[in-house]
């Protein structure tokens, strides 16, 4: 049952980043969900299980995006992996630090889409790309982020309060 739960957002952002995003940002510049879905994951769950997530929600994203397959996989594993080292570190708690750290995110997903597009796979990006669609890209997750985090964490809390024993071991 627990696993349906975190499922069912799951699926219904993917369907939103990868159909409905398109029609208002048709530029391929929008708010990347499931990279902050990646980062929220990274912080909040024990152990490796950030990290295990965040990669399978990636290549979730790559079979249903269409594009280059192993390229989100790459890049939301390697945020789960940097957010699940920092957390203890840090506290990504209100809407600036998630922003700020969003937008860092958002960026090192840009750079290494950029990186693995330009020489393992020997595409060719436009050069605009780095400055422009980057900086929009991050300032897009940046504002969007705190307002997913909250639904998150109201979610979180509505999950421990309906199963409070079976959530606590499980993840």
């Amino acid at each position: 049952m627990i696993h349906l739960i975190f499922v069912t957002p799951l699926v219904l952002l993917l369907s939103i980043q990868t159909t409905f995003l398109r029609i208002f940002f048709p530029e391929n510049v929008a708010p990347d969900l499931i990279l902050i879905v990646a980062v929220y994951f990274g912080i909040h769950l024990k152990k490796n299980n950030g990290i295990l997530l965040a990669a399978l929600i990636g290549f979730f994203q790559d079979c249903l995006s269409g594009g280059v397959l192993g390229v989100n996989f790459l890049s939301k594993g390697l945020a789960g992996l940097f957010f699940c080292v920092i957390k203890d570190k840090i506290i990504v708690e209100g809407i600036m630090p998630i922003g700020l750290f969003m937008f860092a995110a958002s960026l090192v997903d840009g750079m290494i889409y950029f990186l693995s597009m330009t020489s393992l796979l020997k595409g060719s990006i436009e050069g605009d790309f780095i400055f422009s669609s980057l900086i929009i890209f991050g300032i897009f997750n940046a504002v969007v982020a705190p307002f997913l985090f909250y639904i998150f964490d109201k979610g979180m809390q509505w999950l421990h309060r309906k199963f409070p024993s079976q959530l606590l071991e499980s993840i």
